[in-house]
Formats: C-alpha cells, sequence, structure tokens
C-alpha cells in the first residue's frame, strides 16, 4: 500500500498542496482532479522525489519511499520530454538503461509494448516524424519497460484520439490485473470515470473531497433522469430540478434528491411514460456539486 501522510509544499508564502492525506492499495487506480494550478502535478513530484515536502512523509508498505530504488515508479509526465532527434528504439533504450536495465530485456520488452500500442512499424523513425498521440505512446513505453510496481500518469489522454483512448482504457485494466498502484490526473472526466477506483479533487492546493468513487455518488442526494421529451413541459418549473438538458428525443434532469426522482416518475407514469432511467450523478455531475456547495 501507498500512503501519503500529512503532505504540504509552501513556496515562500504561496500554498502548493495542504494538508494531503491518502493510501491507495495495489490494482487500483487514484485519479487526482483539479483545473490547473490545483496542486495535482506538486504532488507527483512529491511522489517522484524532485521536490522535498514542507511536511508529511510517504510511506510504501510502511516503509520510507526514500529507501527504495528510482525503479519503484514509473512516471509519464505531462509535457513532452523526448529528444526529438533520436528514433523510436533509441529514445526508449536510452531511459530503459538510465533505470539500470540490460540491453537483452530492454530489447524484449520493447518489443512486447511496441505491439501492445500498435507502433511496432515506427520503431526506427525519429520522435520528431511522429505524430502527438503516438510521441505520447513512446512516452507511455519509456514509463512501463522497467515494470514499476507504482505507475503515475499527468494528463496521460492529452493528444489521443477516440482509439487510442479506449486503448489506454484497456492498458489501465491490464494494470490494475497485474497489481499496480496507479495514480493519474486528467480533465476529461468521461474517459477516466469508468476505470478510477477513488478519486481527490483539490483546489487551489487544498483537498475538496476524496474517497471511493461508487461511495461518493452514493452519498449525493441527487439523482439523474432520462426519458422521452414531452412538448410543452418547462421542467425548471418543477420544484428539485437543477438543470434540464434535452437531446436526441430525450430530456436528461438533474435533481436534487431521489425523492424528487420519485415524484417526477410517478407523474411521468401517469402520462403512460415508462422509458425511465434514474442514476446516479456522474463524476463530473459529482465535481459540480461538491463546487457548488462550497460557493454558497
Amino acid at each position: 500500500m501507498l500512503e501519503l501522510k500529512n503532505i504540504s509544499k509552501y513556496y515562500d508564502q504561496h500554498k502548493g498542496i495542504a494538508h494531503l492525506s491518502v493510501k491507495v492499495k495495489k490494482g487500483s487506480v487514484l485519479a487526482f482532479l483539479g483545473s490547473n494550478g490545483s496542486g495535482k502535478t506538486t504532488t507527483f513530484r512529491i511522489l517522484l522525489g524532485l521536490l522535498k515536502p514542507s511536511e508529511g512523509t510517504i510511506l510504501y508498505h510502511k516503509r520510507a519511499i526514500r529507501e527504495y530504488p528510482s525503479t519503484l515508479m514509473g512516471y509519464m509526465p505531462e509535457e513532452r520530454s523526448l529528444l526529438r532527434d533520436l528514433k523510436v528504439f533509441e529514445q526508449i533504450r536510452y531511459l530503459a538503461r538510465l533505470k539500470g536495465m540490460e540491453d537483452a530485456l530492454i530489447e524484449v520488452r520493447m518489443r512486447k509494448w511496441l505491439e501492445e500500442l500498435g507502433i511496432t512499424h515506427y520503431r526506427n523513425r525519429r520522435i520528431a516524424e511522429l505524430s502527438k498521440g503516438n510521441q505520447q505512446k513512446v512516452q507511455l513505453i519509456c514509463a512501463l519497460i522497467h515494470d514499476p510496481e507504482i505507475i503515475i500518469f499527468d494528463e496521460p489522454l492529452n493528444g489521443l484520439d477516440l482509439e487510442n483512448v479506449q486503448l489506454f482504457q484497456a492498458l489501465i485494466t491490464y494494470l490494475k490485473k497485474q497489481q499496480k498502484i496507479i495514480l493519474l490526473s486528467s480533465h476529461q472526466y468521461e474517459s477516466v470515470e469508468p476505470y478510477c477506483d477513488s478519486v481527490l479533487y483539490l483546489y487551489h492546493g487544498d483537498v475538496i473531497f476524496q474517497g471511493d468513487l461508487l461511495r461518493l455518488k452514493q452519498q449525493r442526494q441527487g439523482r439523474i433522469m432520462q426519458f422521452p421529451k414531452q412538448c410543452g413541459r418547462n421542467w425548471l418549473d418543477q420544484k428539485g430540478v437543477l438543470d434540464v438538458h434535452e437531446e436526441n428525443g430525450y430530456t436528461t434532469l438533474r435533481v436534487d434528491h431521489e425523492r424528487t426522482a420519485a415524484m417526477i416518475m410517478k407523474e411521468l407514469m401517469r402520462d403512460d411514460i415508462y422509458e425511465i432511467q434514474v442514476s446516479l450523478p456522474s463524476l463530473r455531475e459529482l465535481i459540480r456539486g461538491y463546487m457548488d456547495e462550497r460557493a454558497h
């Protein structure tokens, strides 16, 4: 288990992160969420030993993380950090050697990951010649080739099209089965939500909420309703309806409580509308709810 205990980082009077405590089990994904400047990358740099915390400790299996070799972690930064004039195989081999890997093992694992990510045919191409998405895949291989136990992905979906987002999601599922600890940040909530076990939302260095994602959703009183659109009905006039969206012949309501959802469902059924879906809030709606509460 990875444990961050009361981690804070201050730059003179400026707060980078304050009193962050969290535990992450093997085989699970923790998503660090928040706008730019909220403290996500600061936390990652502290984990990697690139920054020293102002206070707090980081433990892995109850030992200080600084006692472990650098191969414990794999890191894919948000910004491209590749040497553009190198060929793909040269870039991967260079970084793998820095992790102490022998060339024979590097070659075996490189072939595996190039094939897994569908870029074997780019092996001898210069980094500069690759698309942003394929450069991202090369960075991914560099982060994984030494088989780290803890993997940090900082905005990993940047530059990926839908097909490659799905490929990344499949990769996360594979890494979870390998009992890796995965920490990631992303603004693409819909894409990361399906495989996140827990989330932590930061705002200007403060933790706004954190915990098991499903449990957080269940604790919120609001619900999402979807049903065929009814002409001439203004749902915002209905008590407890917070938001209305209409698209492709369907109405989607965000309501304040499951009791409101039950009342609206009864009304719809009296009008012979039975195609009704009631669901927990999405990750984006969960964030909106917490931030609305903070604003008030």
